[in-house]
């Protein structure tokens, strides 16, 4: 089993309807109380936030409003499917013989959350961008301990954030969920262990029939219910979390 120790010094979520703690309290404990307003987005300059996409206004308004209060060192801005929608519609366009949108196309790729933070807070911080399938939360994770090993001195952003696939592509949706952003300050220490060890062959049968949440709103959800442990499975991994609040 391979495991990784870390703090969290400070984390925020956002989807439609839910922006405070409390919400995300409330909403653990009925997980369809959603509303279809999308968060604000005030952090984003004006002239920039008019041209994003809904996904990566949710991004930045997190990104943006959490290193306000937080010095930070190094950003690991991660999403399963990224700006998906808007290469979809990019397609669409050529398709109908219609010439790609520069902008759009420019704000299509898979880092368009990290550099527009870069553009958008003037900041010359390292700034990577990943996606590791259904794991993409825990690799963020991973890849920040890593970092971490190295510099047990600096703090880390994680910004993971995803929405549902385009209709062209909800034939592979396995889960109903929202759009939604979780932003974490991750710095050296142990108040936190992340274990991780192949799936064994009967909860892969599990997950199979189980309708569950996306793993970073599993997440949210145990860290507004301020929970001590918890596991989480996927198709190929099995995560098993201890937590002190």
């Amino acid at each position: 089993m391979n495991t990784i120790d870390f703090n969290i010094d400070h984390w925020i979520a956002l989807a439609p309807g839910l922006t405070t703690l409390d919400d995300w309290q409330t909403w653990a404990n009925n997980p369809q109380l959603i509303d279809p307003q999308p968060p604000a987005a005030d952090k984003i300059p004006p002239m920039m936030r008019r041209r994003m996409s809904p996904l990566s206004k949710l991004a930045l308004q997190a990104a943006i409003t959490i290193t306000e209060t937080n010095n930070i060192d190094y950003i690991v801005f991660a999403s399963r499917h990224g700006e998906l929608h808007r290469t979809v519609n990019l397609i669409k366009d050529i398709i109908n013989g219609d010439d790609a949108s520069p902008i759009a196309f420019s704000q299509s790729v898979h880092n368009t959350a990290a550099g527009l933070y870069t553009i958008a807070t003037h900041q010359p911080i390292a700034v990577t961008s990943l996606a590791g399938g259904e794991n993409t939360l825990h690799m963020a994770l991973i890849e920040t301990g890593c970092y971490l090993s190295q510099h047990p001195h600096h703090r880390v952003l994680i910004v993971d954030f995803d929405q549902p696939l385009p209709n062209e592509y909800q034939h592979f949706e396995q889960h109903q969920y929202p759009s939604f952003v979780l932003a974490m300050v991750i710095s050296y220490g142990d108040n936190n262990q992340l274990c991780w060890q192949s799936t064994p062959q009967v909860a892969r049968e599990r997950y199979h029939s189980a309708d569950c949440y996306p793993q970073t709103l599993t997440v949210i959800k145990h860290l507004a219910n301020k929970d001590s442990q918890w596991s989480i499975y996927s198709q190929t991994q099995q995560w098993q979390w201890q937590h002190q609040s």
